[in-house]
């Protein structure tokens, strides 16, 4: 006679033939209280990356890459397979030697490039030619003709952030080649028809395009405006950049933030469902993750993976530190996944 286990085993194997599955299989830890990733906390050098960079452009002609772009990648250390910062973005810094143009393509997954160093460099999207200066956010939205040139003396590097993980996932990513070889026909940028993050004030004239680039000097002086009349407890001063034909973020799959944190300040630790990767544009401070401190400089980068308990501190008593950030949370948002919890306290130990 055959023990329960057994019909339960023989029930499984008829199950597996006919490619159906009892739900009793799935096993007790697969049903977490919590969300689980395999993405860990993880922070790169600068100067790592940099002498990465370097190296490339000595070995790498653009047009070696098989996407013709010179380009490095953060690889999470809990994703080491699929070469991703995280499972839904990718943070890379890419190089372009003056004189050098690269090929304009289009894809579905969506891009921004944050300007870290140089001058004279543009992007040009469906033909507008955007000038690229230090601190800068331009956008490239999916499926946009899109090509970088370097008009400039000297090596010019940005921040890459793409959606790939997630496009990939949901199997959508197409990539074409731009089918004339002498490129985009450029035409003047407006930058009235693009504005991110201001419009004329009385003005209720619906815009007609969506931005594409965000400029720093506007972006920085916001950011001291808000500094100096308000306070996130988990952020600091912190601005989300804003789609304002939408309303809402940056891009429908990824939003990015400059956050500003005042000399000594200290936020409370919170964690969501969202993941954060970080670029430490100006200053030095400590960012503690589940516990364990992650100290930054200028130029290092770091990611929070979702679900982490996490709180940021300036260590320096005179400046202030900027942090630049790109995040998920559109995608939590879009289907009601969004959950954020704050413990109202620091436990940061400096």
């Amino acid at each position: 006679m055959k023990t329960a286990n057994e019909e339960i085993q023989e029930l499984d194997r008829l199950l597996e033939q006919r490619l159906l599955s009892g739900l009793w299989r799935i096993p007790a830890g697969e049903r977490p209280l919590d969300p689980k990733t395999e993405v860990k906390a993880h922070l790169w050098k600068w100067a790592d990356i940099y002498d990465s960079l370097l190296k490339a452009r000595d070995q790498i002609g653009i047009h070696a890459a098989v996407n013709e772009r010179r380009t490095i990648r953060l690889v999470n250390p809990g994703l080491k397979e699929s070469e991703m910062t995280s499972h839904t973005m990718l943070f890379a810094f890419q190089l372009i030697q003056p004189g050098e143009v690269a090929p304009a393509h289009r894809h579905t997954m969506a891009a921004i490039r944050f300007i870290l160093q140089g001058k004279g460099a543009y992007t040009a999207v469906e033909g507008e030619k955007v000038m690229m200066g230090q601190g800068d956010l331009i956008l490239t939205p999916q499926w946009t003709w899109h090509e970088h040139a370097h008009e400039g003396a000297d090596p010019m590097i940005w921040i890459d952030g793409l959606d790939v993980p997630l496009v990939k996932a949901l199997n959508v990513i197409s990539f074409e080649p731009y089918p004339d070889k002498s490129g985009l026909a450029k035409t003047d940028y407006d930058p009235s028809a693009h504005s991110g993050l201001t419009r004329s004030v009385g003005s209720t004239e619906k815009i007609a395009k969506a931005p594409l680039h965000y400029r720093w000097d506007v972006t920085y002086l916001t950011l001291k405006v808000l500094a100096q009349s308000s306070r996130n407890p988990y952020e600091g001063a912190a601005l989300e950049y804003v789609n304002p034909v939408t309303g809402g973020p940056t891009l429908p799959t990824l939003s990015c933030w400059m956050q500003m944190l005042r000399p000594g300040e200290r936020t409370k630790a919170h964690r969501h469902t969202s993941t954060s990767i970080y670029h430490v544009f100006r200053g030095s401070g400590t960012t503690v993750i589940n516990g364990e401190p992650f100290h930054w400089e200028k130029g290092d980068s770091f990611v929070v993976p979702l679900w982490s308990w996490h709180e940021h501190a300036n260590r320096s008593q005179a400046g202030e530190a900027l942090l630049f950030s790109m995040h998920d949370k559109p995608v939590l948002d879009a289907f009601g996944l969004y959950r954020e919890e704050g413990d109202g306290k620091s436990h940061l130990g400096l």
